[in-house]
């Protein structure tokens, strides 16, 4: 066994699938940094993990065009951050002795930019930023200045005062 192969940990299989796919996590002062220039509405959007788009219930169904292959298009536009739009493809098919049925058949994001510039994204290169780390982050600020025991004794009294 050489020096370098008794040196060289294995590697994980998550980092094996990261390692084929590219996926690479971001570092916490670059998700620090993505915290500190993004809105609280685009914060909310990434910290859940999800975009709020309207249901159809909400917003009825209008369709806003055709493509090519004569499918039918709607948009839908975030309705916490109004930086993501879901744009899907719908087609109608008459039965015979039957209504009219419709179908969604494809979906996909785009990403628009804000008003003043703001974007949903973090800067491409950075790494995958997770709804975890999005949630770590925006947490440390909030508790930025507190001391972990002066947290935990106030933990334990709130917790001996719900016991009462």
């Amino acid at each position: 066994m050489t020096d370098s192969a008794a040196t060289k940990l294995p590697t994980s299989i998550q980092g094996e699938q990261q390692q084929e796919s590219g996926w690479i996590r971001a570092s916490d002062s670059d998700v620090d940094l993505y915290v500190d220039r993004v809105s609280d509405d685009v914060l909310t959007c990434r910290e859940r993990g999800r975009h709020l788009f309207p249901t159809i219930r909400q917003a009825g169904i209008h369709f806003t065009g055709v493509d090519d292959d004569g499918l039918l298009i709607r948009r839908l536009t975030c309705t916490c951050c109004e930086l993501a739009v879901k744009v899907e493809k719908w087609e109608g098919a008459r039965r015979p002795g039957r209504s009219t049925r419709f179908q969604r058949v494809a979906s996909q994001l785009e990403y628009r930019t804000g008003p003043d510039g703001e974007t949903y994204l973090a800067p491409s290169g950075r790494g995958h930023m997770t709804p975890r780390q999005i949630g770590d982050s925006v947490a440390s600020k909030a508790l930025a200045g507190q001391s972990v025991a002066a947290l935990r004794k106030a933990a334990a009294r709130a917790g001996a005062k719900e016991k009462q």
